[in-house]
């Protein structure tokens, strides 16, 4: 016994500083993102969707100071493709992206002012487009699971709770499901037959908080 009691209190002091960076952050990216790709087979993303504006929530678990885990959703204001600008010029027209998975991240340098950092997730991704006219509403949306989402940056440390900086992101998903609502209350929905790959290229900035 008077060898465990000192074993636990070496033990219970490995631990403190581990515990004292277990911490939720939150993040908050804006950025800008090209489509590329295609929705489905010969039918390029740009052509419908052809990028976006991604207002994204970060919320992570620290496990060690470097490494945390957690969860990702954003919200896309979208720019209608080519294809639907002469239809676009004549009714309201409006697109958007919706995403959210998990992800791990790294930090490379969790103790520096610059603290440059890696992550990589999966997740589900809906995407949209609405014409409106006169009261009436037609909208076609995708969905399909976001199998690979990366990315990369670097957060410079203002405060010991808030931090900013430049991020890069490369998401790729394959849409698996369509559906067009006509406005008349009638759906039709259907699984896409020949489906194809599509990437998201982000790029912009993240705010960092620490709770």
């Amino acid at each position: 016994m008077r060898k465990l009691l000192p074993a636990l209190f070496a033990l219970t002091l490995l631990a403190v500083p581990f515990a004292s960076h277990a911490q939720v952050s939150l993040g908050l990216r804006l950025g800008y993102a090209p489509a590329l790709g295609d929705a489905a087979k010969d039918s390029k993303m740009s052509d419908g969707i052809k990028s976006q504006i991604p207002i994204q929530l970060d919320a992570t678990y620290a496990l060690t100071p470097s490494f945390a885990l957690g969860g990702y959703v954003s919200y896309g204001f979208g720019q209608t493709g080519d294809q639907f600008k002469q239809i676009c010029d004549q009714v309201d027209c409006s697109t958007r992206v919706v995403r959210a998975g998990v992800q791990g991240i790294y930090t490379f340098a969790p103790m520096g002012q610059l603290r440059p950092f890696a992550g990589v997730g999966a997740g589900y991704e809906w995407g949209s487009l609405s014409a409106e006219s006169g009261g009436q509403k037609v909208s076609v949306s995708f969905r399909g699971f976001e199998l690979l989402n990366l990315t990369g940056g670097a957060d410079y440390v203002v405060n010991p709770q808030f931090a900013i900086g430049p991020y890069l992101g490369l998401s790729l998903a394959r849409y698996s499901n369509t559906s067009i609502d006509d406005g008349s209350g009638i759906t039709m929905s259907g699984e896409i037959d020949q489906k194809a790959m599509h990437e998201w290229l982000q790029f912009g900035i993240r705010g960092r908080f620490d709770l």
